[in-house]
C-alpha cells in the first residue's frame, strides 16, 4: 500500500510540470498572437497616415502656388490702382481749370451737369469742384431736395425766369431733361402763344419733341411732351392772336393753340373753335 502511494505521488509529481508547460505555451501563443495583430494595426494606421501626410503635402503645395499667383495678382491690381488714382488727380486738376475758365452761363451748365453726375457717388470731389467755381453747393442741394422730382413745379418756374438766377434754372433744367423732359421746347410753345416768335421758329425750337405737318384738312401736330407741363390757352391770349391780320399765321395759330395748349376753360375753348371756323372761311 505505502509504495502504491509513493508509485501514485511520483506520477503525479513528473505530470505537474508537463501541464504547466503546456499552459505558458498556450499563453505565449496567445501573446504572440495580440502582438501580431496589434503591429499589423499599426502597419495599418501608420500606412493611413502616411497618404494623409502625402495628401497634405500636395494641398500645402496648391496653396503656396495659389498663394503666389493671388500674390501676384494684387501687385498687379495694386499698381493698378496707383495708375488710376494718378490719372483720377489728373483728370480732376484738368476739370477744376476748364470750370473756372468757362464763362458764367457755361459754368452753371457744366455744374448742372456734375452736380447730376456727382452728387451721390463722389460727393468729396463735387464739393472741390464748386468750390472752385465760387458755387454755394449748399444752395444747390437745398434745390435738388425742394423740387424733387416734381416737373410740374420745376417747369412753372420757367414761366417767370426773372424770379429766379440763372443757377436755379440750370438746375432745373438739368433735372427735367434727366427725367426725359425739354424745357426750351416748353418755353418755345410758351413763346409762341404771347406771339413772340413765328411759326419757323417754334418748328425749329421744339424739335424733335414736337413735329408738325400741314395736311389737307390743317395742320397735324405730334407731340411727346406731357400734355399736363404745356403751358394754358387763356382769353388774353386769344383775344392777342385774333387781332393779327395775315389769315394763315392766324390760323396756324389757332390750330397750335386747339392742339397744344392746355384748355381749362370751356368758354375759351368754345371762342377758340369758332374763330377757328371764321378763319377758315376768310381763308377760302
Amino acid at each position: 500500500m505505502k509504495a502504491r502511494l509513493k508509485s501514485s505521488r511520483e506520477a503525479f509529481c513528473r505530470r505537474a510540470p508537463s501541464s504547466e508547460l503546456a499552459e505558458l505555451r498556450s499563453k505565449v501563443a496567445e501573446l504572440s498572437a495580440q502582438v501580431d495583430s496589434a503591429n499589423n494595426s499599426r502597419a495599418e494606421e501608420i500606412s493611413k497616415l502616411r497618404a494623409c501626410l502625402k495628401e497634405t503635402a500636395q494641398i500645402v503645395s496648391e496653396l503656396r502656388s495659389d498663394l503666389g499667383s493671388v500674390k501676384g495678382e494684387a501687385d498687379t491690381a495694386r499698381r493698378d490702382i496707383n495708375r488710376m488714382q494718378e490719372s483720377l488727380k489728373l483728370t480732376n486738376g484738368i476739370i477744376e481749370q476748364l470750370a473756372a475758365a468757362l464763362p458764367a452761363e457755361k459754368r452753371h451748365e457744366f455744374a448742372s451737369e456734375l452736380f447730376r453726375k456727382f452728387k451721390s457717388d463722389q460727393p468729396e470731389l463735387l464739393a472741390q469742384l464748386f468750390k472752385s467755381m465760387k458755387l454755394d453747393l449748399k444752395r444747390w442741394h437745398s434745390w435738388d431736395r425742394e423740387y424733387g422730382d416734381n416737373t410740374q413745379s420745376m417747369v412753372r418756374e420757367f414761366e417767370c425766369p426773372a424770379k429766379h438766377g440763372p443757377e436755379k434754372l440750370s438746375l432745373l433744367r438739368s433735372k427735367l431733361l434727366a427725367l426725359g423732359i425739354e424745357v426750351d421746347a416748353i418755353d418755345a410753345v410758351r413763346d409762341y402763344r404771347d406771339l413772340k416768335i413765328g411759326f419757323a421758329e417754334l418748328e425749329k425750337r421744339t424739335q424733335p419733341h414736337i413735329t408738325f405737318r400741314r395736311q389737307i384738312a390743317g395742320l397735324s401736330i405730334k407731340s411727346s411732351i406731357p400734355p399736363n407741363l404745356l403751358p394754358p390757352l387763356s382769353g388774353e391770349a386769344l383775344w392777342m392772336a385774333s387781332k393779327q391780320s395775315n389769315p394763315q399765321q392766324k390760323l396756324d395759330w389757332l390750330q397750335v393753340a386747339d392742339q397744344l395748349l392746355q384748355q381749362p376753360d370751356s368758354e375759351i375753348k368754345v371762342l377758340l373753335l369758332k374763330e377757328m371756323a371764321a378763319t377758315r372761311f376768310q381763308i377760302v
